[in-house]
């Protein structure tokens, strides 16, 4: 016969079993927080956010017939007809920014028809009254850069063709921001604009900087015309009216004007 008190080990044990199972619990309960599906905790409040991207140029879709170029960090981009092509070159004479770019814009026939460079730091020539000689605006477009006001800019940035006179007018196409100079009289003009903290001064045309020179200084590369109106005649053709839409096509970087 079983002389165990009905309170017997089997009803002794239920409290340590029960206590037990709330600590199973606990444990499941702690194991399904709500970040335990394969996520991370949030961070603390304190926590800060790491330094922002650097802004980036919008991709763009070519129109028919004309095709887009973007640098590698996409600090700018342009437009060209379909059959240029654009190369990396060596820049020639003058000062300029560590890692700035150069780039060549040629026909397939291996004619330069423009160069672009950044970071341009090469200094302004002084300008005695003795030098100061006559130039002429051929023509001048407005050039949006970006969305944001122009940086620096005595006026907003424009595409211009302009000769200034020497023994000839010499002329250059390119992008500028920057007056010739007071009452159509300057020493030199720059086809430069600045383009911000990320790119520095930019050129996009012909030359940097427009600049009559002496007669044994002159070569073939020199563009050179008689009179106004023969410079007019010149660049009033179709050839340069496609000029004229790619260097108004150049865009950089929101930000980048900063």
């Amino acid at each position: 016969m079983d002389h165990r008190p009905s309170g017997g080990p089997g009803r002794r044990h239920q409290p340590q079993a029960l206590a037990a199972a709330a600590l199973v619990l606990t444990l499941i309960t702690a194991c399904t927080a709500p970040w335990a599906d394969g996520g991370a905790p949030a961070p603390p409040a304190s926590a800060t956010a790491g330094p922002a991207e650097p802004a980036r140029t919008p991709l763009r879709e070519a129109r028919e017939g004309w095709k887009v170029f973007t640098d590698q960090e996409r600090l700018l981009s342009f437009e060209l007809p379909e059959k240029w092509v654009v190369q990396l070159i060596e820049p020639g004479p003058g000062v300029y920014a560590p890692e700035s770019l150069h780039y060549a814009v040629r026909t397939v026939e291996g004619v330069t028809i423009a160069e672009l460079h950044t970071g341009i730091e090469t200094p302004e020539a002084p300008c005695p009254d003795a030098n100061l000689t006559p130039y002429h605006v051929i023509s001048s477009e407005p050039l949006e850069l970006t969305d944001e006001p122009p940086a620096n800019a005595e006026f907003e940035p424009r595409v211009v063709i302009r000769i200034i006179a020497g023994f000839r007018f010499f002329g250059s196409y390119g992008i500028t921001d920057r007056l010739g100079g007071a009452d159509g009289f300057a020493c030199t003009l720059s086809n430069t604009v600045d383009a911000g903290n990320a790119l520095g001064r930019v050129s996009f045309g012909e030359v940097e900087v427009l600049a009559p020179k002496a007669p044994e200084n002159t070569g073939p590369q020199n563009v050179t015309f008689g009179t106004i109106g023969e410079a007019q005649k010149h660049y009033d053709t179709p050839g340069f009216a496609t000029i004229r839409e790619m260097l108004g096509s150049l865009r950089i970087a929101p930000g980048a004007s900063g």
